[in-house]
């Protein structure tokens, strides 16, 4: 009897590395940061990887809705409350103001600057004599080591193929060109790299850095770490559900008395290909089928839950302010609240300046005394507004708060409503407007009433003295009451 000798092979065996994991090397670094982005250079060296951090903060709030929150509370918390001092009541001077904020828009400049602060650290704007205040990408900014006026030179770089790039016709174009600055299309006609803009008609604002440091950083740049850790688990959980997507079927075929074959392992290996959906599958006693599946709750959400915490804290947020969410403790609560309100003051005390300079721009060019514009101010922060007016009202009927400060700290503006108020008094306003008489309520005037020329104001009728009849000290059984004048008290 010859001996039968059976061939052992090892099974086949596929790449380890998934679909997705392929996608996370592709575009994510080792620490959960995009593909290119050197988070230690960043923090090492601000000022040479300023377009990084602007690139990575607008990725961040484009790609975290709790960043994108953060940045929009800053904004929209920031640009309200704001109001013109004027030094004198010249008409004309208010007239030309108000026409150029209804023309540059106020309001929306206001919160366009508070984001660009916020998000990128830098803001640079241009004033086009009056018409439009231009807002340019901190990428296309220079800043020049030079102070003129008092205020920062900057450059533009210049793109000189910006319209042939991208054409909409010739007139289209033409337009275009037109469109630019006087400095921007003289650097572009010479051909050279950076434009110098008007100091008088350019502004720069930064925030977050030292007076030397020439570019500003944005408050979201101490996050950075704690968000890429948060994309790195969330790149981590895709990948887990990548693999509960893609299960693994292992096949084990054979035993110690039924040692497979190399053709039989292929044969398996086969069985289940371009076949899909509910199967019914025949096997010998020897060849096993199982599922081989990934655990799925490797973070679950309290990790999410502390990274998000994490982040609010280093930006001074509360986490209640993001999902309006109680809990936490009142001393956590305040410190955060006073965290986001230094970071909101501190982001708007340039508007102040900036705007009060393009007032005096405005009405030189009116021919008016430039130093009749107005400057701007802005109240303090307030989260919530019914809380303040309360406290108004209290400290105005017992504390005798002036009437400016009440009107003002509920966002009335005070000098207006003096002259309508005044006015009204010399119109007599009040008697015109007085209440309606109420039907019922005894308010007309009675006849033959002696003792009152007019009418109880509501109720029931009063009485004279003279009809009261009753001692108010004599019970109705004609007994002394208890503990009243007459009771005998030693009995």
């Amino acid at each position: 009897m010859s001996e039968q000798k059976n061939e052992i092979v090892v099974g086949a065996v596929g790449t380890m590395k998934s679909a997705y994991s392929t996608h996370f090397t592709k575009n994510f670094n080792v620490d959960g940061s995009p593909s290119g982005t050197d988070l230690e250079a960043i923090f090492n060296n601000p000022q040479d990887n300023i377009e990084n951090i602007v690139a990575y903060s607008k990725y961040c709030y484009r790609k975290h809705g709790i960043i994108m929150r953060v940045v929009n509370i800053i904004r929209d918390f920031g640009a309200s409350g704001h109001r013109l001092n004027y030094p004198t009541k010249g008409k004309k001077v208010q007239e030309v103001i108000a026409a150029f904020n209804e023309q540059i828009d106020l309001e929306q400049l206001i919160r366009d600057v508070i984001f660009e602060l916020a998000l990128t650290g830098n803001v640079a704007l241009y004033d086009r004599d009056g018409f439009r205040i231009d807002i340019y990408p901190i990428n296309q900014i220079k800043v020049v080591p030079l102070i003129k006026n008092n205020k920062q030179v900057i450059a533009y770089k210049v793109e000189q193929q910006t319209i042939s790039l991208d054409s909409f016709g010739k007139d289209i174009d033409a337009e275009i060109e037109k469109a630019y600055p006087q400095e921007i299309l003289e650097a572009m006609k010479h051909g050279d790299e950076y434009a110098v803009l008007d100091e008088n008609n350019a502004y720069f604002a930064k925030v977050n850095a030292s007076q030397y440091e020439p570019y500003g950083v944005s408050v979201i740049l101490p996050a950075f770490e704690d968000l890429s850790h948060k994309s790195l688990l969330k790149e981590a959980e895709k990948s887990t559900a990548n693999d509960i997507i893609d299960k693994i079927l292992q096949i084990k075929v054979g035993d110690a008395d039924n040692k497979p074959t190399k053709q039989l392992l292929q044969d398996y290996d086969q069985l289940f290909a371009g076949k899909s959906g509910s199967l019914r599958v025949t096997t010998p006693y020897y060849v096993l089928m199982d599922w081989i599946e990934p655990k799925t709750d490797i973070f679950g959400a309290d990790k999410f839950i502390e990274i998000d915490t994490d982040i609010l804290n280093t930006l001074g947020v509360s986490l209640t302010l993001i999902r309006g969410e109680g809990g936490g403790n009142y001393a956590e609560g305040m410190l955060n609240f006073t965290g986001l309100t230094r970071t909101i003051e501190g982001i708007r005390r340039h508007i102040p300046c900036i705007v009060h300079d393009l007032y005096r721009n405005e009405l030189k060019r009116k021919g008016l005394n430039p130093d009749h514009a107005p400057t701007l101010s802005f109240e303090d922060v307030v989260i919530d507004p019914e809380a303040k007016t309360s406290l108004l009202m209290e400290l105005f009927q017992n504390a005798g708060l002036p009437y400016k400060v009440l009107y003002e700290g509920c966002g009335m503006d005070f000098d207006s409503l003096k002259l309508i108020r005044e006015d009204e008094n010399e119109q007599d306003m009040d008697e015109t407007f007085k209440i309606h008489s109420m039907p019922f309520q005894g308010q007309q005037e009675t006849e033959g009433n002696e003792d009152s020329e007019k009418a109880d104001e509501g109720g029931a009728p009063k009485k004279k003295v003279s009809e009261r009849k009753s001692d108010k000290t004599s019970s109705n059984n004609k007994q002394p009451r208890t503990g009243l004048k007459g009771t005998n008290r030693s009995k």
